[in-house]
Formats: C-alpha cells, sequence, structure tokens
C-alpha cells in the first residue's frame, strides 16, 4: 500500500534526521539525548496508529465493497449439471485436493488400504458443516456417492461411481466419521482419483436422492456460498462465517461471465472488474502487454492441466499411416512456437499428459524439417493433398490458436499438405467430430490429473468412447494391452511404469501432436492483492483489497 509505506518511510527519516543531527555534536547533553529518544519514538508511534488505522480502513472495505471478477465462461453451469459450479468457486469441497501432483487431505482428513489395495478407509473430517447448518459425515459422504450413481451429467467431467470409484464391490458406513470401500480389483490410486472432481460432497437438502439433480442452489462446506446467480451473467458468492479453516478476507464476490475476450479486457481496464480468471481468460501476449503499459496492472502464471494438442482423424488414409503422423510431429517447431507465438511463457510438449500430472513422462523430442519431408514423401510421392483442420472458435481466439494454425498451414505446405483451417462454433465443432468430417482438429484441453488409466481408455483405446465418437479412430494393439494391464496392478511403482510405457508408445506412434504445455494467465488490478492462480481460477480466499 503506497500511502503506508510513504508513512514508514517518512517516520524513519524523521528519527534518522534527529539521530543524525545529535552524532554531530560530540558533548550531547542527557537532556539533548532524552529529546531525541523521545521525539523517535513519537514518529514511530505516529507511524503505528497510521497503519493500524489503515489496516482498519482496509478490514472495513474487505467487509463492504464488492470485488468482481470476470470470466469466459459462466462459473454457475446450474441444476442441469452434475457439480452445479466450478470448482473456483470455492463453493463445494472434495475429500481429497491434488495440488500439482501432491495429494491432500481435505474433507478426508487421512486414509488407508490394505496390502494389495482392494478395501481403502477413509477417515473424514468432524468439523465441517454445510452452510445450510447439516454436519458432513459418513452417511452424508455416501448419499453423494450413491447420487453420482444416476446418470447425472457435466460440462466439466463425467461424475460416476465408475470413473471415481472403479470396480467397487460394496461401501460401508464404519463409523460416524469413517467410511469404508471394498473393490473387486486392486486401486493403487484412489486418493488420486478422488481429488477434485472425482468426489464433490453436497449437503443432501440440495439434491434429488433419487435423480441426484441439484434443485436450487448448491450447497457446500466451502468458504464461499451462492446467494445469488443469473444465467450466463454472474454469480455473486459471500463469505461462509461458519467455515472450519481459514476463511476469506472478501466477504462478497461477483464472478461475472463476459464470454468476449475484448470486452473482458475492457471491463478490467474500465475498473468494471478487478480481475480476469479462468482458462483462456486473456492471451498471454494481451496481459504481458498491458502490464507493461499500465502500471495499475499485475500479471500473475501459474501450471495448468491443459495442453494444446493436434489431434488425427485416422479414417483419413494418410493419417492412418504412421509416417504422416511422424511427419506432422517433426515438423511441428515447438520451441519457434512457444517463444514467438506465446512469448516464451510456455513450454513444448511431447507427452500426452500434462506436466501436472504425477505420472507425466518427460518426453524430450526433436524438430527435423528434412526427416519430416522425407517420411511425407514416402506417403505421398509428389502429390499435394487437401486436409481440413476444425479448432473450437473460443479455443481459437482465447488461447491464439488462430496464429498457431496459420503458422503450421505454412510449415505443413512444405510436406505436401494444404491444410484448410475451419474455425467454428462449439456446437458446429462437435457436430463435425461426431461425423468424422475433418482430417484434424488443434484443440486445448485438460487431461485428469488423477490416475490416467480411464484418460489412456478414451482416448486412444480402440473401444474408448472418445475415440469412437469423436471419430480419432486410433488403432494399436499395444496401447490396448498395456491399457488393459494397468488396472490390474496392485503396485503404484509398477503400474507408473506402465504409464511410462503408454506415454512413451503413444509418442513414438505419434497418436497425437501435443504442442505446449499451457499456463494459467490470470491479470488483476493491484488495487487487490494475492491474486494467487491455482488449477482452477484463482484462490478467492486469498484475496484483498488493499487501498
Amino acid at each position: 500500500m503506497k500511502k503506508k509505506h510513504a508513512s514508514l518511510l517518512l517516520a524513519a527519516a524523521m528519527a534518522a534526521s534527529v539521530i543524525s543531527g545529535c552524532g554531530n555534536s560530540a558533548n550531547n547533553s542527557a537532556a539533548e539525548t532524552e529529546k531525541t529518544e523521545t521525539t523517535a519514538a513519537a514518529a514511530t508511534s505516529a507511524a503505528e496508529e497510521t497503519t493500524a488505522a489503515e489496516a482498519a480502513e482496509d478490514t472495513e472495505k474487505n467487509e463492504t465493497d464488492e470485488v468482481v471478477i470476470a470470466t469466459p465462461r459462466d462459473a454457475v453451469q446450474g441444476s442441469g449439471d452434475a457439480y452445479y459450479c466450478w470448482e473456483g468457486a470455492y463453493v463445494w469441497e472434495a475429500l481429497t485436493a491434488n495440488n500439482g501432483g501432491v495429494i491432500d487431505p481435505w474433507l478426508a482428513k487421512s486414509w488407508e488400504h490394505n496390502d494389495d489395495c482392494t478395501e481403502w478407509t477413509f477417515n473424514l473430517r468432524d468439523d465441517a458443516y454445510f452452510t445450510d447448518g447439516v454436519q458432513f459425515n459418513a452417511d452424508v459422504c455416501l448419499k453423494n456417492i450413491e447420487r453420482w450413481g444416476h446418470g447425472i451429467t457435466s460440462t466439466y467431467t463425467t461424475l460416476s461411481i465408475e470413473k471415481s470409484l472403479p470396480n467397487l464391490d460394496k461401501m460401508e458406513k464404519v463409523d460416524d466419521f469413517t467410511v469404508k470401500f471394498t473393490f473387486a480389483q486392486p486401486i493403487t490410486t484412489l486418493e488420486y482419483v478422488l481429488s477434485d472432481y472425482g468426489s464433490p460432497m453436497y449437503s443432501p437438502n440440495c439434491f434429488d436422492e433419487e435423480t441426484g439433480v441439484i434443485s436450487d442452489y448448491a450447497i457446500g462446506t466451502g468458504p464461499y456460498k451462492i446467494t445469488d446467480h443469473v444465467e450466463s451473467e454472474y454469480v455473486t458468492l459471500e463469505r461462509n462465517d461458519n467455515y472450519y479453516g481459514e476463511k476469506g478476507k472478501v466477504k462478497t464476490f461477483k464472478i461475472r461471465c463476459i464470454p468476449d475476450a475484448e470486452t473482458r479486457v475492457s471491463a478490467l481496464k474500465s475498473g468494471e472488474v478487478m480481475g480476469l480468471a479462468d482458462n483462456g481468460a486473456i492471451t498471454m501476449d494481451a496481459a504481458k502487454n498491458l502490464c507493461d503499459t499500465d502500471s495499475s496492472f499485475e500479471m500473475d502464471s501459474t501450471p495448468s492441466h491443459m495442453t494444446e494438442y493436434i489431434m488425427f482423424n485416422d479414417k483419413n488414409e494418410y493419417l492412418a499411416d504412421k509416417r504422416m503422423r511422424e511427419a506432422f510431429n517433426l515438423a511441428t517447431d515447438r520451441d519457434s512456437i512457444c517463444s514467438v507465438i506465446y512469448g516464451g511463457l510456455l513450454q513444448p510438449a511431447y507427452s500426452f499428459l500434462s506436466t501436472q500430472s504425477t505420472f507425466h513422462l518427460d518426453i524430450q523430442g526433436t524438430y527435423d524439417m528434412e526427416q519430416a519431408k522425407a517420411l511425407a514423401k514416402e506417403v505421398l510421392g509428389d502429390k499435394t493433398v487437401d486436409m481440413t483442420m476444425i479448432i473450437r472458435s473460443s479455443t481459437a481466439s482465447d488461447y491464439n490458436c488462430k496464429a498457431v494454425a496459420e503458422y503450421l498451414k505454412q510449415v505443413y505446405a512444405e510436406l505436401g499438405v494444404n491444410i484448410n483451417i475451419e474455425i467454428v462454433d462449439s456446437s458446429l465443432y462437435k457436430e463435425r467430430q461426431q461425423e468424422g468430417t475433418y482430417d484434424m482438429t488443434l484443440t486445448v484441453f485438460g487431461i485428469n490429473n488423477a490416475d490416467p488409466t480411464s484418460t489412456f481408455k478414451q482416448y486412444f483405446a480402440s473401444e474408448g468412447n472418445s475415440n469412437k465418437t469423436l471419430n480419432y479412430n486410433y488403432y494399436n494393439e499395444k496401447i490396448d494391452e498395456l491399457v488393459a494391464k494397468a488396472p490390474t496392478i496392485a503396485d503404484v511403482e509398477e503400474r507408473s511404469k506402465i504409464y511410462d510405457e503408454i506415454q512413451q508408445e503413444l509418442f513414438d506412434d505419434s497418436a497425437c501432436v501435443p504442442i505446449c504445455y499451457q499456463i494459467n494467465v490470470n491479470i488483476h488490478n493491484k488495487a487487490i492483492t494475492h491474486y494467487a492462480g491455482k488449477t482452477f481460477g484463482v484462490g478467492l480466499p486469498t484475496i484483498s483489497w488493499v487501498k
């Protein structure tokens, strides 16, 4: 706070000035010395009083002044969504939290399992209450898990017993704050599977036991609660003053949904909003330029679970040939993309799993245009072929993917491939994928940071849901065997080796082209502080006003 710093510096200067004056006399009297000490003490006391007054003023501001933040999407999907709102709203909490690959206790304070990982016991917090006054306990935990069996859907990720508790044989209440899960097959990383979106907990009063649908507002145990929501416009969050942990600094937040990138930035510049948050809220170059030209703003960048990829439709006769996919892989100069288009803020990506996954394998590939041309010529001969690359419109603008695509169009032309770039809205993008009327996609999406077996199966096993419905049409017998084997391995280290083997095989086979590991770019007005980026949004509870 500038005013506070100025007061302290002034007090220090006054004290130093008086002391310096005393030092110039060889024979200071006792009275003069006493006077000097009194003056210095008075200056220090004045500074402390000023600081205390300003702190009181800031505290009052945190209680009375709403902080408005803008996001590209609505933070609340509503009653039709399994989660109702995203994790970054700090409304609901899960059993465990995945913090950059490290699993921390959350509503479960500890857990243990038997030797073969078929029995897991979770010890629950006894001091967590939902904002409607209901205490979180074993009965509530099991009611929430039963809810996952109703086939409720979400735009975030699938919430189901099968995914969160694969091969579950039975679940039971041991006592009021202990639950036990028994599985038909070993599961070595259940604490990862249940993290974050793997085990959201809600008050039983807010969802229908028969359908699992949240009827009105979601009611959680988090540091904030929903008090108002207008779909696709805003949600108002109020501090939960009965929260068991450290309470939020600001009493009220409003998270506005502003889909258009230029409008979001304009709202930030004008002071309508204090910060931008969420994946793609602002491009890296726009954030950097704004901070460089206006000292009122500050940028925070944190590692993300999002990765930028090229995904192929292997129904295309040329893309079904590994040599052609490898040619695209070798011709993709990731270092140039990261340094030029993304200002050096991103890392080149070669592995399918993000750097935020505990099981990420650090693969280092190469850029070799001559080898790429040679492989392409083996497949195409002297022909030039047309291929269509589709990009979701929001991805194209929010992640600079349009610039990446235009760069790749020029590069891939040297391979004898004419790329036709089509930027389409979300509904048409999904339709095109389901119809298979595309050759490749340039996309950014997040890979589940939990146990990756289901992710590998979904995208690359021959019977994987996304592999089939999104028309990737990828087939690799070795991948099928490894994906089937992984869930049967009880030892974490041994299973991790299989995950390494899968990632290496996907790279060697050029199943897709990972381009760069994304970061979360959040920017805020310096009128607020502690605007720290998280995997999902920003840390609302730590934010406070500074003037």
